[in-house]
């Protein structure tokens, strides 16, 4: 079966092929890691399937929306090219004493915390009052990370990035 067509203009498109196709899929990555932060950030929002924050933590920060303090964790949402072919996606969110704060809600089991004099003290003076034999404190898992990625994955967003950054590159674009 003999094929008819542009010769010259797929010959064009072939000679910048290599370069376009780098380029498109540079911007079909960078979508993807948008797209992936954005569904992140709406999980730590909407607090979906997560456990309740404790009443005294809802009073002390006077929200009941579990990983909401103030807007640290949702601007510490973001992405990094590792290299050209590479993105990483993520959170950069430590404590003062240099605790990942995503990797600890992402223990889905929880973690638990050794209760210290001062903490008891803190604890004391904002209006919890801890019987003398608590000796630690339990944290719930709330993962967001974890479901985030499979939401992602499940909606075939890199896929679809991907074809549309070849089907440009067809093209000529």
């Amino acid at each position: 079966m003999a094929k008819t067509g542009d010769w010259k203009k797929l010959k064009n498109v072939m000679k910048k092929f290599d370069r376009r196709i780098e380029q498109n899929g540079t911007v079909a990555l960078h979508q993807s890691a948008v797209r992936l932060e954005s569904i992140i950030r709406n999980r730590i929002l909407d607090g979906k399937g997560m456990k309740p924050d404790h009443p005294f933590t809802v009073k002390l920060k006077r929200s009941s929306k579990p990983l909401i303090d103030n807007s640290d964790l949702l601007q510490s949402v973001s992405h990094h090219f590792i290299d050209r072919h590479t993105v990483a996606v993520g959170v950069n969110r430590r404590t003062p004493k240099g605790v990942n704060i995503a990797a600890l809600h992402e223990r889905e089991k929880g973690v638990r915390i050794k209760v210290t004099p001062r903490m008891r003290a803190w604890l004391h003076g904002h209006g919890l009052h801890l019987k003398p034999s608590t000796k630690e404190l339990f944290i719930p898992g709330r993962p967001f990370m974890k479901p985030s990625y499979r939401d992602f994955r499940k909606k075939g967003i890199v896929k679809k990035l991907f074809r549309q950054a070849v089907e440009k590159t067809v093209k000529g674009e």
